[in-house]
């Protein structure tokens, strides 16, 4: 009996804390909240915000071997105007584990004077709510269809977009297979995401802690970067580039694994400065 337990606590580990597919990341959302009210605080500044948050984050990005890439979210038509969303990724949970584990070294090696570390922390906390820490996500990210932003003509402020789609289950799909979804995901990725120069960024991320899913609909959430929400807004340059790629053949094969439906969960404006 004992065998058999500790058995499966090494299995239910081992599931906990590795991706799905060799290869992905996963992506860890988390919601924060600023202050409601600056009333009365002393120095704060649109100016004074943009100093003390881009001290803390741009050096800390910088010697933070364990976040690969990041988002810095805030408010623009989803949420309350005092949240905001950090949004990482990293190789593994366990190296999600091990940042907050050496968040406190690395703090002292970016600033090893203890009054100049204090100032840091100090100048940014009079903007945040203290003791606020919000779980919404944990994703597997999908490296293979990671469109990177471009370093260059990006401006400070991006608007960013989250929209889940929705997979059939393979079993209902008509000669459908995990072969020829990749293939024709792979196809849409190279053809049309990569090659439109309104999409700044894009990663697609599937079930891993977060999400529920029903009836055996697999939720794929797409979170993409645009320079404007004309941008956003503009569906007939990847209409375009749909049709110039996909024959009405290939169309019907990548058609065939998606319901018809989707689920808009945020719009959001992405600080370019704050990320990795």
């Amino acid at each position: 009996m004992k065998k058999i337990l500790l058995t499966l606590i090494f299995v239910l580990g081992t599931f906990s804390f590795a991706q799905y597919n060799k290869g992905n990341t996963v992506l860890v959302w988390t919601k924060l909240k600023y202050k409601q009210s600056l009333q009365g605080i002393e120095g704060v500044s649109p100016k004074d915000w943009a100093e003390s948050f881009g001290e803390v984050y741009s050096k800390r990005n910088k010697i933070n071997k364990y976040l690969k890439s990041s988002l810095f979210l805030s408010h623009y038509w989803t949420g309350a105007s005092w949240e905001y969303h950090e949004v990482k990724e990293y190789a593994s949970m366990a190296d999600a584990d091990k940042e907050q584990q050496e968040s406190g070294a690395m703090n002292r090696k970016i600033w090893p004077d203890e009054d100049e570390r204090r100032k840091v922390w100090e100048a940014v906390n009079k903007y945040r709510e203290l003791g606020y820490h919000g779980d919404s996500h944990v994703w597997e990210n999908h490296v293979r269809y990671h469109k990177k932003r471009k370093k260059s003509n990006v401006p400070d402020r991006t608007v960013t977009t989250v929209v889940t789609q929705y997979w059939k289950p393979l079993g209902t799909v008509e000669d459908g297979s995990t072969e020829e979804r990749q293939k024709m995901m792979d196809k849409y990725h190279r053809q049309v995401t990569m090659k439109n120069d309104k999409v700044l960024s894009q990663r697609m991320v599937t079930h891993y802690w977060s999400g529920e899913m029903t009836k055996g609909e697999w939720p794929v959430t797409f979170i993409t970067e645009f320079a404007s929400m004309a941008d956003a807004d503009d569906t007939e340059t990847e209409s375009k580039l749909f049709q110039k790629a996909f024959n009405e053949k290939d169309a019907q094969k990548y058609g065939k694994y998606w319901f018809g439906k989707h689920e808009d969960i945020g719009v959001f404006y992405n600080d370019v400065s704050f990320n990795k």
